[in-house]
């Protein structure tokens, strides 16, 4: 199956358990990798065969900008199920959300998870 990627999407918010991560923004990298079928938008040359890599970014960031989640799983169920309603090519996804502040004592790049889920499953 063919991808479409978005690789570290920086995004500013306030999701977590912490009243610390609660009352002021930080730092997210979001990956994400849509399957697709994109060989019509490879025979067209026309955008409205595929997925914009546009329409997924404002679809993130406008999420983000109003989530109120506490845990990032929990933003990454609702982003994927937002996909899988705006996308009608999209048959899975793959989010991964890295939190590079953590706070949390200790030297590290980041800390995250990913998950991956499919249209009917």
């Amino acid at each position: 199956m063919d991808k479409i990627k978005l690789n570290r999407i920086e995004l500013w918010g306030s999701i977590g358990v912490l009243e610390e991560e609660k009352t002021g923004a930080q730092r997210y990298w979001i990956s994400i990798e849509i399957e697709a079928d994109l060989k019509p938008a490879g025979l067209s040359d026309q955008l409205e065969d595929t997925i914009d890599y546009s329409s997924v970014f404002d679809l993130c960031a406008s999420l983000m900008q109003g989530s109120e989640c506490d845990l990032i799983e929990a933003f990454a169920e609702e982003l994927s199920c937002r996909m899988f309603q705006q996308f009608a090519i999209a048959q899975s996804v793959m989010i991964e959300i890295l939190k590079p502040d953590a706070p949390m004592s200790g030297s590290f790049e980041s800390v995250g998870i990913e998950i991956v889920r499919t249209r009917n499953g």
